[in-house]
Formats: C-alpha cells, sequence, structure tokens
C-alpha cells in the first residue's frame, strides 16, 4: 500500500528525492534525454525544489520513497505549476502516480488553485500518457531556442471549493493541509458565514 503525505511531514530528505530523480529519470536514456536531467548536481536540485511544495508517495510498509511531483503555488494567480513527476520505473503502472496526482490535485483545490500547468518532454511516453490519464489536457506545445528541445504543455482545471455551503466549509477543514493554516481558515469561513 502507498501513502502520500507532504515532505515536511515526513523524514525525507532533499539527498532522497535527487536520488529518486535519478533513477526515475534514468529511462530517458532510451530516448537520448538524460543529458535534460543527469547532469543536474544535488546543488541545483536543491535550488530548483526551493520554496516548491513537495509530495511523496512511501510505502506504507518499509516507508521507502517511490515517488515525488514538485509544485510552485502563485496563490495571487490561483495556478500551480507541476515539475519533476518521478516515479521509481520498479514500481511504475501500479497507480503510484495517479494516486500522487488525485491527493495533490485536491490538496491544491483545498488552498484555491483554479487550475494547474504543466510539461513534459515530448519523447517521455510515461509521463505523457500519465498526464493525459489523469484529466490534464493538451494545450500547446513548445521548442526551446537554445537546445531544440520539444516539450508538451498540459493543463488541467480544478473544481473550486465551494465556501459558501457548510458542506464546503466542513469539507476543506477537514483536508490535512488546513492544519497549517486552522486559525486564519477559521477566521475567513466566519467571515463568509457573518457576511452572508
Amino acid at each position: 500500500m502507498t501513502i502520500i503525505k507532504q515532505i515536511h511531514e515526513t523524514a525525507v530528505t532533499k539527498e532522497a528525492l535527487y536520488a529518486l530523480a535519478n533513477k526515475a529519470f534514468s529511462m530517458w536514456s532510451d530516448y537520448h534525454l538524460e543529458e535534460k536531467w543527469m547532469y543536474r548536481t544535488i546543488e541545483e536540485f536543491k535550488k530548483a525544489i526551493e520554496n516548491a511544495m513537495i509530495f511523496v508517495a512511501l510505502d506504507a510498509d518499509s516507508e521507502e520513497l517511490l515517488g515525488m511531483h514538485c509544485f510552485r503555488v502563485n496563490m495571487k494567480k490561483k495556478r500551480a505549476y507541476s515539475f519533476y513527476l518521478a516515479v521509481l520505473p520498479k514500481v511504475h503502472r501500479q497507480g503510484i502516480a495517479t494516486k500522487m496526482i488525485a491527493y495533490e490535485s485536491e490538496v491544491l483545490r483545498r488552498i484555491g488553485m483554479t487550475h494547474i500547468k504543466s510539461s513534459t518532454t515530448t519523447d517521455a511516453n510515461w509521463s505523457v500518457q500519465c498526464h493525459l490519464k489523469n484529466g490534464y489536457k493538451l494545450i500547446g506545445f513548445k521548442k526551446s531556442d537554445s537546445d531544440g528541445h520539444k516539450s508538451f504543455i498540459f493543463r488541467k482545471q480544478l473544481e473550486p471549493v465551494m465556501l459558501n455551503t457548510w458542506s464546503g466549509v466542513l469539507a476543506a477543514i477537514r483536508h490535512p493541509i488546513y492544519s497549517l493554516y486552522s486559525s486564519a481558515f477559521f477566521c475567513h469561513c466566519r467571515f463568509l458565514y457573518d457576511y452572508k
């Protein structure tokens, strides 16, 4: 069984994430894309994920790190950008990425995000299929001017949290993300109901 958590709720280190990413992205060598990832140093990796919202998939029994997914969240524009979706090759096709994406989408939706954007290299078939299978729509294509790298651009629309109903508020309160922001969240909800 797999459990999904935010990294701050675990003992997972940045070094463990880096090792996972190297294993997960090594499959890209089949497409001669390893240079897109493999030359990244641990320092560059740490800088890339700095201030990111990071989710991890862990084996429920052994607590082995099986997957990770990072997001940059823009609260003002109510959107998140997804990057570094990585699952160990030995556990591909077991629903781990699907479970992660469902959990993450719900967390992001409950903190007010309206959509998630993502991009993936056109040759990374597993990633392309994973995005399409999990509610992302293909919205574009880009080619890097510097090295000709080609990527698909995806977008996933999130349903808004209905804070104007008691069921919406109760559902939001029960979600683990609000343990971080509980007092501010309760004040916001109280204001909405007093205003009504």
